[in-house]
């Protein structure tokens, strides 16, 4: 009796293996994947971009796998990274990598998320990090600061470049092309997926002004910004997959437009997160968007978690709001396991 009822649950299960869909057990056999979460080194280079039409420098950093045997250095900094390979030459293990492009937060810089571009790197995969001008902690231009749109064109313009650029033009597989964004740079990804502002008053990108940088842009400067831009559509067609932190400004966008989504999005959000609370923000995104995979950060994580850990000199020069985490909070074993999240994700990007 009990070998029938053996036999009867083995039969069960092969027949339920036959009908488990095709994109679990590739899930599955991603899940499984070897994951280098502390890479030694990664290439590096430092690209200097300028788009004529807008008259905007945008510097890139691109971070890329490389041969063991290449020598590197270890960087010098405010941030924690691992050894450089600065202008080595590009690994030939594979003919062509996908590309990752990454986007920071208001008033960051391109290495604010460096953890997450040296782990894809040494995963086998091509990152470039872009410094939004205007921007960022050593160039706060109010301006720039109001003219939020200018991020999703940094991006397509970097990607246009990259695509063009004698190094890395004949290397890139332009079909698996993935992004990934911290704060205003989560942001930045969900506008390039094509979400569209509603129609807003102008002052209230005075007030995002307002709010970051602690002082007023003048109302005369304000009325020579063109807002009509603000309204275009932003969609960058050759990306098909982002990976997302602590996205902000839920309110900006409109509801259809995040429906009409289609590349998948992965968001992660902390619990704690009082610059962009996540109920308005990461699980707004997340209800209204149709594929999406949400993680909570639970505990005391907050918004600054998923920036880089500052080394001995950025504890002296950074703002301790920075790098400073709260009790419990593990900033480097979140990272880890975030970072892999990235690596599987970002592997199961399809083709374009």
């Amino acid at each position: 009796m009990r070998k029938k009822k053996t036999n009867w649950i083995l039969y069960l299960a092969a027949f339920l293996l036959v009908l488990w869909p095709l994109s679990q057990k590739i899930y599955l056999s991603h899940y499984f994947t070897k994951v280098i979460l502390h890479p030694q080194k990664t290439g590096i280079t430092t690209l200097h971009f300028y788009d004529v039409e807008r008259k905007r420098p945008v510097v890139t950093e691109i971070w890329y796998p490389i041969d063991p045997e290449t020598p590197s250095i270890n960087p010098l900094g405010m941030w924690v990274r691992c050894g450089e390979a600065r202008d080595a030459v590009l690994s030939n293990q594979k003919g062509t990598y996908p590309l990752i492009v990454l986007s920071h937060g208001h008033g960051g810089d391109r290495f604010n998320i460096a953890w997450l571009a040296e782990v894809l790197a040494a995963n086998g995969y091509i990152v470039a990090s872009m410094d939004h001008y205007g921007n960022t902690w050593n160039n706060k231009i109010p301006e720039f600061y109001v003219r939020t749109w200018e991020r999703p064109k940094d991006v397509s313009f970097v990607i246009d470049q990259i695509l063009h650029n004698s190094l890395f033009q004949d290397r890139i597989d332009q079909n698996r092309i993935g992004f990934s964004g911290y704060s205003l740079g989560a942001t930045t990804g969900l506008w390039i997926a094509g979400a569209c502002v509603k129609e807003i008053e102008q002052s209230a990108f005075q007030q995002i002004c307002n709010q970051q940088l602690g002082e007023t842009i003048s109302l005369d400067k304000l009325k020579e910004t063109d807002f009509k831009q603000v309204f275009q559509s932003f969609h960058d067609q050759r990306i098909s997959a982002f990976f997302v932190m602590a996205p902000a400004l839920g309110w900006m966008f409109t509801e259809q437009s995040l429906k009409n989504i289609q590349p998948p999005f992965y968001i992660v959000a902390s619990e704690q997160d009082a610059i962009a609370p996540t109920e308005q923000n990461a699980k707004w995104f997340a209800k209204i968007m149709n594929r999406v995979s949400l993680k909570i950060l639970k505990g005391n994580a907050n918004h600054y978690t998923f920036l880089n850990r500052a080394t001995s000199v950025g504890r002296r020069f950074l703002p301790p709001r920075l790098y400073e985490d709260p009790q419990g909070v593990d900033r480097k074993k979140i990272q880890e396991t975030l970072a892999k999240e990235a690596v599987l994700f970002f592997n199961q990007m399809p083709s374009q």
